[in-house]
């Protein structure tokens, strides 16, 4: 798999504003001096423990979390996702941010395998083609033998 470049990263970092990620995900952020504070939504919380710092473009939470970063650590936490996966949705919700990259792959490299079970079959024949499935997987393997 192709490394991400670091211009990339960088300017994901950068250009991907961390407030309307917080909005998006429905913090109300109040301003507070040259930051904004919040409810941290990744924990239950009664007082405001989210500091957004958009000069730097930066995240803390200072409640249960005790956690932050950038915009890509952002989406991370908020989805669950890695740290690639994180880039490129942040990369498809920012086309302007995808012209200094290069383009994905059009094709998959991987063979794609037939699916073991008939999606238009209804529960009793799904049913029956799993048990199928299982029972030929535990006959190949070799603890079986």
């Amino acid at each position: 798999m192709a490394r991400i470049p670091d211009q990339v990263i960088e300017r994901l970092k950068q250009e991907v504003p961390i407030q309307r990620l917080a909005e998006a995900r429905g913090v109300k952020l109040a301003r507070h001096g040259a930051d904004l504070l919040g409810l941290c939504p990744f924990h239950e919380d009664r007082e405001p423990s989210l500091v957004i710092s958009p000069k730097k473009n930066l995240w803390h939470c200072l409640g249960a979390c005790q956690t932050g970063g950038s915009a890509i650590d952002w989406v991370m936490r908020a989805q669950g996702v890695s740290f690639r996966h994180a880039v490129e949705l942040l990369r498809s919700q920012h086309p302007a941010l995808m012209e200094a990259a290069p383009s994905p792959v059009k094709q998959s490299t991987v063979r794609k395998l037939a699916p073991p079970i008939d999606r238009e079959a209804d529960d009793a024949e799904a049913l029956r083609q799993v048990v199928h499935y299982y029972h030929e997987t535990l006959k190949q393997s070799p603890a079986s033998a």
